[in-house]
C-alpha cells in the first residue's frame, strides 16, 4: 500500500511543472554541465577505467549527504549517469548499499526537476532501477514511462519497461547486478 508520502514523491516525478528556474540558475546550471562534460571527456581520454570509477567514487559519497546539489554536483550527476558505464558502476554500488537507496532517490527526484531535457531519461531510468530494488512497482513505472516520454529510445529504460510489462520480479534485476562486479561495470561487461 502506497503512502501520502510516494504519491507526493510520483507525483513530483511526473509533474510537468517543474520548478522553473530563472535565466541565472539556467545560465548557472548549462555553464556547470559543460564544464563537467568537458573534465569527464578529458579524464576518459587519459583513463576510461580510473576516471569511471573516480566519477562514480565521487557521486556515490556525494549523495550520501542530504544537503541538496549545487549546480557543479548535479552537472557532474547528470554527465556521470549519460555514460553507461559510470551508471552501471553506480547502480552496482547501490545495489549493496540498499540503506542508502531512499537518500539517492530523494536527489534523484529533484534533479529530475532541474534538468535540462537531454539528460533527464538517465536520471530518471536510475530513479526506476532503485526503486525496482526496493520493490516499488508502482514508482518504477512511473519513473520509466517518464524516462521513455523524454528519450524513447533509452534502452535501460526499455529493458526496465520489457521486464514490468512481463512482471518479472526485482530479484532478477537484483541477481543480475550481483553477478557483474564493480570492475566489469566500468568496463563494460554489465
Amino acid at each position: 500500500m502506497e503512502n501520502k508520502t510516494d504519491e507526493q514523491t510520483a507525483e513530483s516525478l511526473v509533474d510537468s511543472q517543474a520548478p522553473s528556474l530563472s535565466a541565472q540558475q539556467v545560465k548557472q546550471r548549462n555553464t556547470q554541465i559543460s564544464k563537467a562534460a568537458k573534465d569527464f571527456a578529458e579524464a576518459i581520454a587519459t583513463d576510461a577505467f580510473a576516471a569511471r570509477g573516480d566519477h562514480v567514487a565521487k557521486i556515490f559519497e556525494r549523495l550520501q549527504n542530504e544537503a541538496d546539489l549545487n549546480w557543479q554536483e548535479h552537472a557532474q550527476l547528470s554527465v556521470g549517469l549519460c555514460d553507461i558505464r559510470t551508471r552501471d558502476g553506480l547502480l552496482r554500488m547501490l545495489h549493496d548499499s540498499p540503506e542508502l537507496r531512499g537518500q539517492f532517490q530523494a536527489h534523484l527526484i529533484r534533479e529530475v526537476a532541474r534538468s535540462q531535457p537531454e539528460f533527464v531519461a538517465p536520471l530518471a531510468t536510475v530513479y526506476a532501477g532503485i526503486a525496482w530494488l526496493e520493490g516499488q512497482t508502482q514508482m518504477t513505472r512511473l519513473a520509466i514511462d517518464h524516462a521513455l516520454e523524454i528519450d524513447s529510445s533509452y534502452s535501460l529504460a526499455q529493458l526496465l519497461d520489457i521486464a514490468l510489462r512481463h512482471n518479472v520480479p526485482p530479484t532478477v534485476w537484483s541477481s543480475s547486478l550481483a553477478a557483474v562486479g564493480f570492475d566489469a561495470c566500468l568496463k563494460g561487461a554489465a
